[in-house]
């Protein structure tokens, strides 16, 4: 490799792809492979670039962030180089009325770049589902990181139901809610996490339906990076219901603080089952198997814990290291 690969991550630092950018971008410090990490779209073109992206970190509208990928990409070969992505948050039907506009621009974007990585085998099938079928495709799931050693003596608590990542219609929140109903009236039905960007209606609108209930509910807002360990382990029942994932840091973050959090079954959380026997604890897809799998874990706390013997993959360090593979391959 002639020149460090400028290696793109655009957006708060504290967003989920932003913050996987620039801690892999680390991990690649420790590889064979040369990158740049850049904060903001360049001007100058002196290497490949590789893009992680996501539609919301780059334009007001999906069209609109394929339209500066697109152009992206354009300059990058003009400049003599390559263009490569990480994509996440792939479109999927659960998008509603913006389905069919996310799917036109991952296409525009799959057809502009020179290569493709997603975090999934699940997201391979949702590119080949919207026809967005990039020259090349690699598969490299998201890193955890070793889980968390379960603390000594449990947080003095009131028991509660957690859901953690950012606020946003399918996360799952209502269903957790609803699928309470059975569970004594002590038990805190907790969001951890803030709105998503337009979405601070929620935060009401869960608020109103948990009073209705008559359920102790509380949001906790963004919580930071030192204190998120302490936060997930505090909590219950950790829940990670959003039913249409394609790559999921959320349930990731469970994971590494040591915790065994209920997932639906779907074609995604199957794959991360069968890579990591143990690590979840799979439910029905449905609202009696969501209910039934609050209703055990609140029975059987422990069952939420990973066993202190737990290793999960990708590594870190693994995970890295096969980007650095595919990175060398195409910018060579």
């Amino acid at each position: 490799m002639t020149a460090a690969v400028m290696h793109l991550a655009v957006g708060p630092a504290r967003h989920g792809v932003v913050r996987f950018g620039i801690e892999l971008d680390e991990a690649l410090r420790a590889t064979d492979v040369d990158t740049r990490l850049a904060r903001c779209v360049p001007t100058d073109l002196d290497s490949g670039v590789h893009v992680q992206f996501t539609d919301r970190l780059f334009g007001r509208t999906a069209a609109e962030a394929a339209t500066s990928i697109v152009e992206l990409a354009a300059r990058v070969r003009a400049a003599g180089h390559r263009v490569t992505a990480t994509l996440h948050d792939l479109p999927q039907p659960s998008d509603g009325t913006h389905f069919a506009g996310r799917a036109e621009a991952y296409r525009k974007i799959c057809a502009a770049v020179d290569a493709v990585v997603v975090s999934s085998a699940h997201e391979a099938m949702l590119l080949d589902e919207v026809d967005a079928r990039p020259p090349e495709v690699a598969v490299i799931p998201l890193p955890l990181a070793t889980p968390a050693a379960r603390p000594s003596r449990p947080p003095a608590q009131p028991p509660s139901v957690g859901v953690f990542g950012y606020l946003y219609p399918g996360k799952g929140h209502d269903d957790v809610l609803a699928a309470m109903t059975a569970v004594p009236r002590n038990v805190w039905f907790m969001a951890i996490g803030e709105p998503s960007p337009g979405h601070d209606d929620l935060v009401e609108s869960l608020s109103e339906s948990a009073r209705l209930v008559r359920r102790p509910f509380a949001v906790t807002g963004h919580v930071p990076r030192h204190a998120l360990r302490a936060t997930l382990q505090a909590i219950t029942v950790p829940v990670a219901h959003h039913r249409h994932v394609s790559a999921s840091g959320s349930l990731n973050s469970w994971i590494a603080t040591g915790r065994r959090p209920l997932a639906p079954v779907g074609r995604y959380t199957s794959e991360i089952a069968e890579r990591n026997p143990g690590a979840l604890l799979l439910y029905p897809d449905d609202p009696a198997g969501l209910a039934s799998a609050i209703a055990s874990a609140l029975a059987r706390p422990d069952s939420t814990w990973l066993s202190p013997s737990t290793v999960c993959e990708p590594s870190v360090a693994g995970a890295a290291q096969r980007y650095a593979e595919v990175l060398a391959a195409w910018h060579p």
